[in-house]
C-alpha cells in the first residue's frame, strides 16, 4: 500500500477504473479490504458512492457530487503548490503535460529537454492518452499544459504555436500515381518545403475516388477534415480502415494499405518510406497546434515558462 494515501484516494481511483478489482490491484490492496473501506465511508455520510448493480459500476448521484468535491480540493491543493512554487522563482516545482499522440512521441521530447537545460528543478511528467480523454483530464486539473488542435474556446485557453498543412500520402505501387507525376512530391519535396510554395501543384481529391483510404475515426479533427474535403470534391470516401492515432495510419500508408491523410510535419518527423505525396486542392488543409490550459485556472510560473519555450523550439525545429 502506498503512503500518505487519503480513503478520498482509492474512491477516485475506483470511479477512473469502474471497478473495485482494478483499482485494488493498483494500490496492492485487497478487493475485499477496498469495499470494506468505501462502505465505511457511505455508511458515515449516509448515502451509497457507487450504483453496484450495474457493469462497470457508475456513479450514484451522490458519488457524483463526491467525486467533483474530490476534483474541486485536488485543483486547490495543486493551486496551493503551483503559488508557493512560484515564490522560488522557478528553482522548483512540477508540471504535468500531454499532447497528441504525434506531438508526444516526436515533438514534445524536444520541448522538454530544452525547458530541462533552462529549469532542472521543475519536475516534467508527461501524460499520454486519446485526444478526448486528455482534454477531459485538463478540465480536472490532472495535466497542466495540452498540445493539441480545436480547443474549445468556452472551457480551454490557448496559444498558437504552429501550423501544419494537411497533405495526401499515397503507396507508390498504386497505379494512380502515373498519371499524377506532374503532381507527386517525394520526402525530400515535404521536407524542403516544397508543397507550401505558390506553384506547387494541387491534385483534385477526386482523382482518388476509386482508391482505398485509411481514415482516422469519429471525433478526431483529421477525419472531419478528410469528410469535408471528399465531400467538396464530390465522393465519399472507400475507407479500408478506421484508426485511432495519426501516426498509425501513416505507417500503413507506409505499409501499402492505403490512402492518409496527414500533415507536413508527420511526414517530416516520421521519415516513412515507399509513399508519394499530393498538396491537396480546396480548403481545410491548413490546421493549427495550440498549447492549452483549463479556462480561468491559474497559470503557474512553471507553465508560463513551458509555453515560450515550445514557441521557442517550434519556431526553430519544425522542419529539422
Amino acid at each position: 500500500m502506498e503512503r500518505n494515501m487519503d480513503v478520498t484516494d482509492y474512491i477516485y481511483e475506483i470511479y477512473k477504473e469502474k471497478s473495485f478489482s482494478l483499482a485494488a490491484k493498483k494500490f496492492f490492496v485487497s478487493q475485499p479490504a477496498l469495499s470494506a473501506m468505501v462502505k465505511k465511508v457511505e455508511m458515515q455520510l449516509g448515502v451509497t458512492l457507487f450504483d453496484r448493480s450495474t457493469s462497470p459500476i457508475t456513479l450514484t448521484e451522490a458519488g457524483k457530487i463526491y467525486i467533483n468535491s474530490i476534483e474541486q480540493m485536488r485543483s486547490l491543493k495543486k493551486r496551493l503548490h503551483e503559488e508557493l512554487n512560484d515564490v522560488g522563482s522557478l528553482k522548483m516545482g512540477n508540471l504535468v503535460l500531454s499532447g497528441e499522440n504525434f506531438v508526444s512521441s516526436f515533438i514534445m521530447p524536444i520541448v522538454i529537454m530544452k525547458f530541462a537545460e533552462i529549469y532542472p528543478g521543475i519536475k516534467v511528467e508527461l501524460v499520454e492518452s486519446n485526444s478526448p480523454d486528455l482534454r477531459k483530464l485538463l478540465l480536472t486539473d490532472a495535466i497542466d499544459l495540452l498540445i493539441a488542435h480545436d480547443f474549445d474556446q468556452k472551457l480551454y485557453s490557448c496559444e498558437p504555436l504552429f501550423d501544419e498543412t494537411v497533405i495526401l500520402a499515397v503507396p507508390q505501387k498504386l497505379e494512380i500515381n502515373k498519371t499524377l507525376v506532374d503532381c507527386a512530391l517525394t520526402l525530400s519535396d515535404i521536407k524542403n518545403g516544397k508543397h507550401n510554395h505558390a506553384d506547387c501543384p494541387t491534385v483534385n481529391l477526386c482523382a482518388f475516388k476509386d482508391e482505398e483510404f485509411l481514415i482516422m475515426k469519429k471525433g478526431n479533427d483529421m477525419q472531419r477534415r478528410a469528410q469535408i474535403l471528399c465531400e467538396n470534391a464530390g465522393f465519399a470516401p472507400n475507407v479500408r480502415i478506421y484508426l485511432d492515432q495519426l501516426i498509425t495510419s501513416y505507417n500503413m500508408a507506409c505499409a501499402g494499405m492505403g490512402i492518409a491523410f496527414v500533415t507536413d510535419i508527420l511526414v517530416t518527423k516520421a521519415n516513412g518510406e515507399n509513399c508519394l505525396y499530393y498538396k491537396i486542392k480546396g480548403d481545410y488543409t491548413i490546421r493549427r497546434m495550440y498549447i492549452g490550459y483549463k479556462k480561468n485556472r491559474y497559470i503557474s510560473k512553471a507553465c508560463s515558462a513551458f509555453i515560450e519555450t515550445a514557441k521557442a523550439v517550434f519556431v526553430k525545429n519544425l522542419y529539422k
